[in-house]
């Protein structure tokens, strides 16, 4: 349990957040375990996992490297198991952002051909990447879209020797020299996964600098493909982000309306739900069941995604409710009729809750089955519209047999979000001049990320609220994606009146230009679109992003696309920190490369802190050494 002198629960305080402290003592009261509950029952947890010296591959094991056995039964070092391991959790990420681009790739497909909902939503980001990988622009939209998805179907599919042409076209020339030195400039992401899984098998690869470099190649595969790839797609169907206003928390549940949690990481299927819920029949068929209409709701990273294009798409989102941890307590509340999920972060206690209640779970993605839950509604391009309207309809039903046993928390906060590269440049008058003449002046110190999810381990958001406070008091703006930014929403930092928190100069930025400390870049496959943020600045400014007053936090980062991303920001050369102490600390040798020698050979380092004070300080501290080397070192008042 965490000491919080301010929590007002009687059971104490596991969340940064009054809604979920308040939800976990009507659970704790009903006999209800949840994850809180089980993490305290996992205390003390393996020694051996947590440094990432356990190995179980073999029928020999499992063997753990100790003071008695320096070595496993092959004779694999605890250098070897821990690199082996990394390699592993690194290609779980990377499989996992494929299987997004691709859904979203076909799905363009199906769109151009007329059978889907959906339509080509940014012909103007169409035309524009289709002539930068080479296609004739001038095609008709729908014809173009075709061609654009089946290139980067076939990028997928590249061989592991043939390098990857999103690189080659999207990286800034000085990180592409340095990976092509390193020899880690990746092929396919597909052949990148079964390399890296082949290599890490028993007594294959048992180099522990080569499978550090091999997780490397795998990351700069996910970056561009599965990250700034996917983002791409999805603008170009759904629309490019644009900045808006919505609400987030608990509080925000309405409990006369069928209300229906679109849950995880791909906003397909949401975002086909929430445009056939506002027909006609739909809401008829609400309001005749009892209900005064339906509300589509939010949770993680498919609740941004919706957040972010409510000004591109039909609109009617009715807020983001939070992030993967509190999944139990939206269903703890009564009023949750059907969650759908989608890939990924569906907990099995998810499925404790709603037994509990009424609550229809049901998977609609092909990869997602959970023990005990029999309805799946697997995505299908061609399908979803009818799709759609049966989850609605299962959502209706469930409606009917909601209890009365009903408890909404009274917290919410409205949120501003739909940050994204071309938004940024809207609201700055259509270049980066007044962002980089503030950075240069000191209005702006630096730009730190702050992303990824959160944990049981480190406190459920208060590390990562922690840290951004601590940032933007030093006049540093922040940028959130993933679970983080949930936490800073239902915190209310991503209001402009939150600039109050902020230092002198960028109170100042922030109160010219109408928007908060905190900005809202989505959900975290758009930390690809940080990525094309800092690309740009440094592509702006003549730089590479390595010298840039720039770094990552990821304070409570939890699984393994998280791994990937990590990665990748050290390969783009940025300073990355982690919450967490991550799987390796078995290993000197990989310790040693990850957080000191990497920085020699891509510009980037990995930052372990748990202490998220001095991990902001560590972090202030980089951004002014950075400024110092640019000689922009000249400092302004802050609060």
């Amino acid at each position: 349990m965490k000491d919080c002198q301010s929590c007002s629960s009687a059971t104490g305080c596991y969340s940064a957040h009054d809604s979920i402290n308040e939800m976990y003592e009507r659970t704790t009261d009903m006999g209800l375990r949840t994850i809180f509950d089980r993490h305290e029952d996992q205390q003390p947890q393996c020694g051996f996992g947590m440094t990432g010296v356990c190995c179980q591959l073999c029928s020999h094991g499992p063997c753990r490297v100790t003071a008695k056995a320096s070595r496993g039964i092959c004779g694999a070092t605890a250098d070897t198991i821990v690199a082996r391991n990394l390699v592993r959790l690194a290609s779980h990420g990377a499989a996992a952002y494929s299987h997004h681009l691709e859904e979203i790739a076909k799905t363009i497909k199906a769109t151009a051909a007329g059978k889907t909902p959906f339509k080509i939503a940014d012909e103007g980001k169409l035309r524009e990447i289709a002539g930068v990988v080479g296609l004739d622009n001038t095609k008709p939209a729908n014809e173009l879209a075709t061609e654009l998805a089946d290139v980067i179907l076939s990028e997928m599919r590249k061989g592991s020797d043939e390098p990857l042409a999103l690189v080659k076209l999207f990286a800034p020339a000085t990180r592409l020299e340095a990976w092509e030195k390193l020899g880690v400039v990746p092929g396919g992401v597909l052949s990148e996964v079964r390399d890296a899984m082949t290599k890490s098998m028993t007594s294959i690869n048992t180099d522990p600098v080569d499978l550090l470099l091999t997780s490397v190649r795998l990351s700069l595969a996910t970056g561009y493909m599965g990250l700034i790839g996917t983002i791409t797609l999805q603008d170009i169907l759904l629309g490019t982000p644009q900045i808006t206003k919505s609400e987030a928390d608990l509080g925000i549940i309405n409990t006369e309306t069928v209300n229906i949690v679109a849950h995880g990481h791909v906003p397909l299927v949401a975002t086909a739900v929430l445009q056939a819920s506002q027909s006609e029949e739909m809401q008829e068929l609400a309001k005749a069941a009892g209900a005064t209409g339906i509300k589509v709701y939010g949770s993680m990273c498919t609740g941004q995604e919706l957040m972010q294009r409510q000004e591109t798409t039909a609109g009617g989102f009715a807020g983001q409710l939070g992030n993967w941890l509190i999944q139990e307590y939206i269903v703890a509340t009564g009023a949750a009729d059907l969650v759908m999920m989608d890939m990924n972060c569906s907990t099995p206690g998810l499925k404790t809750a709603a037994d509990r209640f009424h609550t229809k779970l049901v998977s609609v993605d092909r990869v997602v089955r959970m023990e005990g839950v029999t309805d799946h509604i697997d995505y299908e391009p061609e399908k979803i519209a009818e799709q759609a309207k049966e989850l609605i309809t299962m959502a209706i039903e469930a409606f009917k047999h909601r209890g009365t046993d009903i408890v909404i928390p009274t917290h919410k906060s409205a949120a501003v979000g739909g940050f994204s590269v071309e938004s940024i440049l809207g609201a700055l008058g259509g270049n980066l001049d007044p962002l980089l003449d503030a950075v240069k002046q000191g209005a702006i110190k630096g730009i730190v990320a702050v992303v990824g999810c959160t944990n049981t381990r480190n406190g459920h958001d208060s590390q990562g609220l922690t840290i951004m406070k601590e940032l933007i008091k030093n006049d540093i703006l922040v940028i959130t994606a993933g679970c983080m930014s949930s936490a800073a929403q239902i915190d209310a930092l991503m209001l402009p009146e939150a600039a109050e928190q902020a230092g002198a100069g960028l109170q100042a930025v922030c109160k010219a230009l109408g928007v908060p400390p905190v900005l809202n870049f989505g959900s975290c496959v758009d930390i690809g679109r940080i990525g094309v943020a800092v690309t740009a600045i440094a592509n702006a400014l003549g730089v590479d992003p390595s010298q840039l007053p720039v770094a990552v936090s990821a304070p409570e980062y939890l699984e393994q696309k998280a791994v990937a991303d990590g990665i990748f920001a050290v390969a783009f050369g940025l300073l990355t920190h982690l919450g967490p102490v991550p799987p390796v600390t078995g290993s000197p040798l990989v310790t040693k490369i990850l957080t000191q020698d990497i920085e020699s050979l891509t510009g980037g380092r990995v930052l372990v802190e748990e202490d998220p004070q001095k991990a902001a300080q560590a972090i202030i501290g980089h951004i002014e050494a950075k400024r110092r080397a640019l000689g922009i070192e000249q400092p302004v008042l802050t609060r």
